[in-house]
Order: structure tokens, then C-alpha cells, then sequence
């Protein structure tokens, strides 16, 4: 489960500071990651913007593996998230970082505990509650996540992310 987290914090939070910087019109921080904000904004389809958004966040192209197909999933999860979010009202770098904890914490303790549903023979509903439980532990523990004042660093992401996809596999019977 922790393969990715380091790589996954990394992209998550260059991929959230990108749409942060195309929300504000930050052009040279775009221009520093090789986007160009007019072209962004000429794209004027959100999902098309965040693709590019996403492609940049990673430092390689996609591999065409499962990990690397998950982990650009989750950036986009929270690219996606930032993007939606009223002109009025940018989320600010912390919201990012807990938003990128919660939604890596939440997808993938669903990956390894999917199977394991399957396996008992859950029912539609049952799968839907536990996703539920389980997107709601997540953004629990993104909110209590110890975060440094001037920022949070890939440790601090890595040690919230960790906990809690360790104690969410431990809370539905699933061997870390």
C-alpha cells in the first residue's frame, strides 16, 4: 500500500498547487511547470484543463500500470476538486494537502478493501456503506493530520496518509 505514497504526495501536491495557479491566473508558476494559462483557459472544457494539469504534476509519462493508472487518478481526484470549486472561494495550500490525504487515504484503502467485500459476498448497499464509512474515516483523518505551520511536508503527508490506510484496514478486517 505504501509503494506510491511518496510519488503520490509529490504529484498531489504539484498537480494542487498547478490548479491553484491556474484558478488565480498565476501564469509564471504555470509557465515554470511548461503550461501556458491562455492555452488553459482556450481549452475551456474543465475535465481537458485538468488532464493537463495532471500530465504536468508527474515528472514521467504514464507507464500503463495499475500503480501509476491509481496514482494519476488520485491527482486528478483532487485537481478535479480544486477546479470545481467557486471562483470566490480558491482552496488554500493546507485544504489542498488535507483534500490530497483524504482522497489517497480514502481511495486506497477502497482498492485493497474491495476485494475483500467481494470475497465475503457484500451486497450492493453494503459495499455502498462501507465506501461511505470509509470516505468519512478518511477525511477524519485528513483533518487531524499534524501538519507544519509554514506547510506540510512529505513526511508529514506520508506519515497521515499511512496511519490512516493502515488503521482503515485494521477497522474493516483487512491485514495491512
Amino acid at each position: 500500500m505504501t509503494r506510491s505514497v511518496g510519488r503520490i504526495s509529490r504529484a498531489a501536491g504539484r498537480g494542487g498547487s498547478l490548479a491553484l495557479a491556474y484558478s488565480s491566473g498565476d501564469r509564471a508558476a504555470l509557465d515554470r511547470a511548461g503550461l501556458n494559462y491562455d492555452e488553459l483557459r482556450a481549452l475551456g472544457d474543465p475535465v481537458a484543463i485538468g488532464i493537463r494539469i495532471v500530465e504536468a504534476a508527474f515528472d514521467a509519462k504514464a507507464d500503463s500500470t495499475i500503480a501509476d493508472a491509481e496514482e494519476r487518478g488520485i491527482v486528478a481526484e483532487v485537481v478535479a476538486w480544486i477546479l470545481e470549486q467557486p471562483s470566490d472561494r480558491t482552496p488554500t495550500p493546507e485544504e489542498v494537502v488535507r483534500k490530497t490525504i483524504e482522497t489517497t487515504i480514502a481511495e486506497t484503502a477502497l482498492t485493497e478493501i474491495a476485494s475483500t467485500l467481494y470475497q465475503q459476498g457484500a451486497s450492493y448497499a453494503e459495499r455502498q456503506s462501507v465506501e461511505q464509512q470509509i470516505r468519512e474515516v478518511a477525511a477524519e483523518y485528513a483533518a487531524q493530520a499534524n501538519l507544519t505551520a509554514t506547510g506540510a511536508t512529505e513526511q508529514e503527508m506520508s506519515t497521515a496518509i499511512e496511519t490512516g490506510i493502515r488503521d482503515i484496514g485494521i477497522i474493516f478486517g483487512v491485514a495491512p
